[in-house]
């Protein structure tokens, strides 16, 4: 027997049940009637046989299809030898999720940064790159998300001014940088609400807008630095942002005291954890600085100075498994550096139909990295199978993609648009895991012979350029012998008649060559002459001239057939 109380959800919401055992309650107790048992019938007693298998009966229609199994091999397979019309196509690049800006269409996703540790967060700083980009009524705030539920960030991040670029502590998931489009450095608890904890002041800070930023591998977890369109790289330290720690300028020139005037536009910079004092700092010249902080001169800061691209650098990264060797993006190609050798990339790729934009290498693969281009499109490039096309194209979003990053795990990838939306990609396994054991072995090969290649190719160059100078230093001793006077009032160096000598140069040994050449046929041919007057003295001339006249080449022709009749002069010099 049950009871059952009907009440309403909002009633029960808050109250604690409490229930007490309580001993069982006769309720009701019905006692047998005796007219009734007069009308009970007793059965009688039956027997009946039970086997424990039940009985089979044999069937016509299942003898004719064994009859028809035995005439036939049901599990022959047919067509094993034919090749399949369907083709399997390898698993596409997928969209698994999209984040949209709140202020959809009023400025740019500039810079993306996944929290460490495989966390699940992800922050973005909008703002805008374009020169004009900003308006007083743009949105400044800046928004931590997380990666599974996208209908509203978790936290605001809102500072003095546009947020340009920022990043996780690599030490403490809960710690933000970033860069002001104003110059500013600004640094967040998000245990601690939407605004920053400190902020460099004006006076300080970056004259220019700050376009990338990174943290330092300190045991203190608190410093950082970052780099601006101003050429400066100014270190900080959280603790005490009122002076940076150090600073560089990326003087070109290298001298001391540096010029801030001609110094390089910083666009992004690489740094590696475990190389503390090294960093690459890419510029809107196309150049790549390669500094040092250890050294003690603003000059030997500078070790090096590579001439990647004609336009600006857009990404700079060093391969997580190879660290001398980085990548750089710029002038819609994609180019593979080596860090020791700064004449030329080892590897580079065709132009693509659209401006790159960004790019990361994988974190799984060392011969995997991603791009993406303004035309909204992804690119999976494995340079182990070709660095002709590449292994995987996504058409992401229809507007423009600036910016990429890769989760820690290798599996997920975030790119940011012109627009503001940021869609999450997965990234199938066949760029996630090695093809086989020997796969790194493989691609190491590969950068070492193209690197070994280069270096013989530069050799040639600077063998041919030294031989260049060699000759035109002895052209130009010789000529000057005569006309000293007029060499000593002239430029040391004259491209114009250096340009000029070479031309004469090779005109007179083309002549002299034509003329060998002529007179070397000569000798093997019989021709016309022209005879003088007649006398006593020449008569066996004309004996001579008219057996030579029936001399044939070797290839059966005679002279007029094979040759230009000439005419031969007293002097015996051969004139067309």
């Amino acid at each position: 027997m049950s009871v059952v109380f009907r009440k309403k959800e909002s009633e029960l919401k808050g109250r604690s049940a409490r229930f007490q055992k309580v001993p069982a309650q006769l309720m009701l107790s019905i006692h047998p009637d005796p007219a009734l048992l007069q009308q009970y019938v007793p059965m009688p007693t039956q027997d009946a046989a039970v086997q424990a298998v039940p009985k089979m009966s044999q069937h016509e229609r299942i003898e004719h299809c064994i009859r028809q199994n035995n005439a036939i091999d049901i599990y022959e397979m047919y067509f094993e030898n034919e090749e399949s019309p369907m083709v399997e196509e390898p698993e596409p690049i997928k969209t698994v999720n999209v984040i949209r800006d709140p202020h959809a269409g009023q400025r740019m996703v500039t810079s993306l940064t996944f929290a460490p540790e495989g966390g699940h967060k992800i922050a973005a700083a909008y703002s805008s790159s374009k020169f004009m980009g900003l308006k007083e009524a743009t949105p400044k705030e800046s928004f931590v998300w997380d990666i599974n539920t996208s209908s509203h960030p978790e936290l605001e991040l809102v500072g003095p001014a546009w947020l340009q670029c920022l990043q996780y502590n690599i030490r403490d998931n809960n710690v933000i940088a970033a860069g002001m489009s104003n110059g500013q450095v600004s640094w967040w608890d998000v245990r601690q609400g939407c605004r920053p904890v400190e902020s460099t002041s004006l006076a300080v800070s970056h004259t220019q807008m700050v376009t990338a930023l990174t943290w330092l591998a300190h045991k203190t977890r608190s410093e950082l630095f970052s780099v601006s369109t101003d050429g400066q790289v100014l270190w900080w330290d959280t603790r005490k942002l009122s002076q940076p720690t150090d600073s560089l300028v990326l003087d070109p020139l290298r001298e001391d005291p540096p010029s801030l005037a001609r110094a390089l536009s910083a666009t992004c910079l690489e740094y590696e954890a475990t190389m503390p004092t090294k960093l690459m700092v890419a510029t809107e010249q196309g150049q790549v600085v390669a500094c040092n902080r250890r050294a003690r001169s603003p000059p030997d800061r500078i070790s090096m100075i590579y001439n990647a691209h004609i336009a600006p650098v857009y990404a700079i990264q060093r391969n997580p498994f190879f660290l001398k060797n980085f990548m750089t993006v710029g002038d819609w190609t994609i180019k593979l550096w080596a860090e020791d050798f700064k004449e030329s990339p080892v590897l580079w790729t065709k132009p693509a139909p659209a401006q790159i934009r960004g790019g990361c290498w994988s974190a799984s693969r060392s011969s995997v990295l991603f791009t993406v281009r303004l035309d909204g499109s992804l690119d999976a490039w494995d340079f182990l199978t070709s660095w002709t096309k590449p292994a995987s194209t996504c058409q992401v979003v229809d507007e423009g993609l600036e910016v990429v990053v890769m989760h820690e795990g290798g599996r997920l990838l975030a790119a940011g648009s012109q627009l503001g939306t940021v869609p999450l990609l997965h990234v199938p396994p066949r760029l996630v895991q090695p093809s086989d054991k020997h796969e790194k072995a493989a691609f190491t090969a590969i950068l070492e012979r193209e690197t070994r290649r280069e270096r013989v190719l530069e050799a040639r160059h600077k063998e041919q350029r030294l031989r260049d100078k060699v000759k035109g230093a002895g052209r130009g001793g010789g000529a000057a012998g005569g006309t000293e006077g007029e060499d000593s009032a002239k430029p040391s160096h004259d491209p114009v008649k250096e340009a000029e000598e070479e031309y004469f140069r090779q005109v007179a040994e083309l002549r002299a060559q034509i003329e060998q050449e002529d007179e070397a046929s000569a000798s093997s041919v019989a021709v016309e002459v022209t005879h003088p007057p007649e006398d006593a003295g020449s008569s066996h001339n004309a004996g001579d001239a008219a057996a030579a006249a029936t001399v044939k080449n070797e290839e059966g022709l005679t002279a007029a057939e094979h040759e230009e009749p000439k005419s031969y002069t007293s002097s015996g010099s051969a004139e067309r």
